[in-house]
């Protein structure tokens, strides 16, 4: 399976930079490549979104 990619944009220098949606787990903390703010993932929407992808997939033969 190929990995879910989503882009962040920081909400101070607004640089758009890339992580896995199954590293952004509730709790994860990213760190922004421009000007090094640190913003935290609430929520699960997108380890949520990987998990409805996966069950989608192993219905199909």
């Amino acid at each position: 399976m190929a990995d879910v990619i989503i882009t962040i944009t920081c909400p101070v220098c607004k640089k758009e930079f890339s992580k896995k949606a199954k590293d952004l787990r509730d709790g994860t903390v990213v760190k922004c490549p421009g000007c090094g703010e640190k913003t935290t993932i609430r929520g699960t929407m997108f380890t949520d979104m990987i998990d409805k992808l996966d069950d989608g997939r192993s219905g199909h033969a």
